[in-house]
């Protein structure tokens, strides 16, 4: 009788910090746009990681009383992790995102449905039920609508960059699924934060000038606090924190929130022109999203309700 207020708290307690990381995570696109005008990019994705490293390890701290621990039997999932998904993707993401609004691409690097089916159907062998085709079918149309609304020639290459960075992005999220952790989550995160972190500084350092830090004014430092420490580990580790509380098809369903927040946010903060085709694909894109999210017997119980 008592687990019950338990679970029903413990699920309460995990929706709220899901809510907060993708509100951290959606207003991130445009504030990543706006640093991108004093930190160039892989200065960007290399201070993004490396301020995040000192949140990251405030929850490991908090949760397991005692500094991270490296767990060896997790190794390899965690380096493919931190070079698809936060050196090449994030890096990718962050490159494209100088040429692009904003909005477009915080909608664009949630193709990953589509990749994922690829990468099943192509790689794996695995036969999609019809649902899965009708709904990355209609993301697949809304990605097209948004890719052919922009006209300017200029745009296509970014605009195929991030569909790339979401094709990386799914190849990590497809090694993660087929993985059983032996460690905890949120010390895989510090390790991948570390990784990606360490081997940007050394592209950073390599390619792009040092920036001119002490001429930052406190509005780039603000920028600079909130995409690190608040937006990445913050949001990061909420995120990771919440999942355990959740069960999956409500985790999907939360997250559509982030492209949502992304484009919003970016439309009245950065003044982005509102394309008629792009919101149309951003509406069949976020609609396949959420309803992929849903249980099955929620859906059941909205047809019925239609039909009736």
């Amino acid at each position: 009788m008592s687990t019950t207020p338990s679970i029903d708290n413990a699920q309460s307690k995990g929706v709220k910090m899901l809510l907060v990381a993708v509100l951290c995570l959606g207003l991130n696109w445009p504030a990543m746009k706006i640093g991108l005008e004093a930190v160039s990019p892989l200065w960007m994705v290399c201070l993004r990681f490396l301020l995040s490293l000192p949140v990251l390890l405030l929850f490991v701290v908090a949760t397991k009383k005692r500094f991270p621990r490296f767990s060896r039997q997790d190794r390899a999932v965690v380096f493919v992790v931190a070079v698809f998904q936060f050196i090449l993707s994030m890096g990718l993401i962050t490159v494209c995102l100088q040429f692009i609004p904003a909005g477009t691409a915080s909608i664009l690097i949630y193709t990953t449905p589509l990749w994922m089916l690829l990468i099943d159907t192509l790689w794996y062998r695995q036969r999609a039920d019809s649902k899965r085709f009708v709904l990355t079918g209609i993301s697949t149309i809304g990605c097209a609508m948004i890719l052919f609304a922009s006209g300017e020639p200029g745009a296509r290459l970014p605009l195929i960059g991030m569909l790339l960075a979401s094709l990386l992005w799914a190849v990590a999220i497809r090694r993660v699924s087929f993985h059983k952790w032996q460690g905890s989550v949120i010390e895989a995160v510090f390790w991948q934060f570390v990784i990606a972190g360490s081997v940007m500084l050394a592209m950073a350092l390599a390619f792009e000038p040092m920036p001119a830090l002490s001429e930052y004014q406190w509005h780039d430092w603000l920028l600079l606090i909130y995409i690190g420490p608040v937006a990445t580990g913050l949001g990061f580790g909420l995120m990771v924190a919440a999942g355990p509380k959740l069960a999956p098809e409500r985790i999907v369903l939360i997250s559509t929130l982030t492209p949502i927040i992304g484009y919003v946010s970016s439309v009245v903060l950065l003044k982005e022109v509102l394309l008629p085709l792009v919101l149309a694909g951003a509406v069949l894109m976020i609609s396949a999203l959420i309803i992929n999210g849903l249980p099955q017997s929620a859906l059941k119980r909205w047809l019925a309700l239609r039909l009736w």
